[in-house]
């Protein structure tokens, strides 16, 4: 079985945040792949049976784009309706300060409408510093074990069908 988790990152903080994802997939006999959104093909998704994305959460971006870096909007814009039918769907989002609940319900909402059954809340991990101006303080190690959790939720909800 395969996972796509595909992510957007301007500091580094989410595609650690997508690594300990695959890492919960991976325990559970997933063959988990990043992506970098920028680099997102259709036959990525195609093969995969869970499908998994990522966004930084920037406080001014919550009220205007839902909380969505560019690179993760225009994907999401981009999955048509019925196109991740029969797949399952997870969503994350790390941000400094607040607005990363608006991050995930976004990014689940949109995997929703493309057909993917979303079983498990998503994940928002605290990192970062303000405007992104450098990498400041990571995860921390209970964060981390949250997304791993979601990981492993996530591959169990494929198996239990």
């Amino acid at each position: 079985m395969k996972a796509a988790i595909v992510y957007h990152t301007k500091t580094g903080h989410t595609e650690r945040a997508a690594e300990d994802i695959a890492a919960g997939l991976r325990d559970a006999g997933v063959d988990a792949q990043l992506i970098h959104a920028s680099d997102l093909d259709d036959g990525h998704l195609a093969d995969a049976a869970i499908v998994v994305v990522g966004s930084p959460c920037h406080a001014g971006s919550c009220r205007l784009r839902g909380g969505l870096s560019g690179p993760v909007r225009a994907l999401l814009k981009r999955l048509g309706k019925g196109s991740l039918a029969g797949k399952v769907g997870g969503a994350f989002a790390v941000n400094y300060a607040y607005g990363g609940h608006v991050t995930v319900g976004a990014i689940e909402k949109a995997l929703r409408g493309a057909g993917a059954r979303v079983p498990a809340p998503g994940v928002v991990v605290k990192a970062g510093v303000p405007l992104s101006l450098y990498e400041g303080p990571k995860a921390s190690p209970d964060a981390r074990e949250a997304l791993r959790q979601l990981g492993q939720a996530l591959a169990a909800a494929i198996e239990a069908g």
